[in-house]
C-alpha cells in the first residue's frame, strides 16, 4: 500500500491502511506530518505578525513552529503513554510516539485557527467554532490510530485518551 492511499483511508477515521507501511517508513512520515504541522502553526503565526516583524524575524518566527511542534508532540505521546502503561502494561513509548507523529496529519487544518486564536487580537466566535471542528477531528484520528495501531479496546482507548486530554488541558490551563 502506498502513502497516499493509506492518509487518505486515515483522513476518512480508517486507520488500517496506516498498518500496510513498512514499519520503517514510520518514523520518517512522523518526522515529516509534525515538521509540517509545525510549519504551517509558525508560518500563520509569522503571517499574524508580519507588521511586527521584518525580513529574517519571520523566516525565524515560521521556523520556530517546527520545535514547538516536536515538543508538544512529544509531551502529548508521553501522557498518553503514560496511562496506557497504567491500562495495559506493556505500550512501547516509540509506537505511541510515531502513532500519535503519523495522524498528526489530522492536525493540519486546526494548525491555522489555532495560531489565529493565540494572535493578540479577538478572534470572532466563527474561528473558535471552526478551531473546536478541526481539532475534535484531529483528536478522533488520533484516538482512531491509537486504537487500531496498538490493539486497544474501546473501553481502554477512550479511558487513556480522556484522562490524557482532561490532564494536558489542566496543564494548559495552569500554564496560561
Amino acid at each position: 500500500m502506498n502513502y497516499p492511499f493509506a492518509m487518505f483511508r486515515l483522513a476518512r477515521l480508517d486507520s488500517s491502511g496506516v498498518r500496510q507501511l513498512p514499519l520503517n517508513h514510520l518514523p520518517w512520515i512522523c518526522i515529516c506530518h509534525v515538521s509540517l504541522l509545525g510549519l504551517i502553526y509558525g508560518g500563520t503565526a509569522a503571517w499574524l505578525s508580519r507588521d511586527m516583524l521584518l525580513g529574517p524575524g519571520l523566516l525565524k518566527l515560521t521556523l520556530a513552529g517546527i520545535p514547538v511542534a516536536f515538543l508538544m508532540h512529544a509531551g502529548a505521546a508521553l501522557f498518553i503513554w503514560v496511562f496506557l502503561k497504567a491500562l495495559s502494561g506493556n505500550t512501547p513509548f516509540l509506537a505511541v510516539y510515531f502513532t500519535i507523529g503519523v495522524a498528526a496529519i489530522s492536525l493540519w487544518p486546526a494548525a491555522p485557527f489555532l495560531a489565529i486564536l493565540q494572535a493578540p487580537s479577538p478572534p470572532g466566535p466563527a474561528i473558535i467554532i471552526v478551531c473546536g471542528i478541526t481539532g475534535l477531528y484531529g483528536l478522533a484520528v488520533t484516538a482512531k490510530m491509537i486504537q487500531h495501531a496498538l490493539e486497544l479496546s474501546f473501553v481502554r482507548m477512550v479511558t487513556a485518551l480522556s484522562v490524557a486530554v482532561l490532564y494536558i488541558g489542566c496543564f494548559l490551563y495552569l500554564w496560561m
